[in-house]
């Protein structure tokens, strides 16, 4: 008996070279999942100082690449999407409001 050939795990510099159509398509699953997680990831990349000269659809592609080449995990945007939604809590005084609604 012939065994299937395992198919090779393709490394972040080698998807970085394919289009954003194939990276999707090449996903075996979750396909749909990763779109909210790349979108939180775009808002994390936009509050960087580092990418703060991208524009929006530039942050959107580069952060579907990332979440879609396995550079970014999914485990890695939640704890930086935690730490945006504690800082804009904090800036827009909700963080407050938030603890004076549940003493009531």
């Amino acid at each position: 008996m012939a065994r299937e050939a395992t198919p090779k795990k393709k490394t972040p510099e080698e998807m970085k070279d394919r289009s954003i159509e194939q990276l999707i398509l090449d996903q075996a699953d979750g396909k749909y999942g990763l779109v909210p997680l790349a979108s939180t990831w775009a808002l994390v990349l936009r509050r960087r100082e580092e990418f703060r000269h991208l524009t929006q659809p530039e942050i959107l592609d580069l952060a579907l690449r990332q979440v879609l080449s396995g550079e970014i995990g999914e485990e890695q945007v939640k704890a930086h999407a935690d730490e945006i939604a504690a800082q804009t809590a904090a800036e827009t005084g909700l963080g407050d409001s938030l603890k004076d609604k549940k003493k009531f």
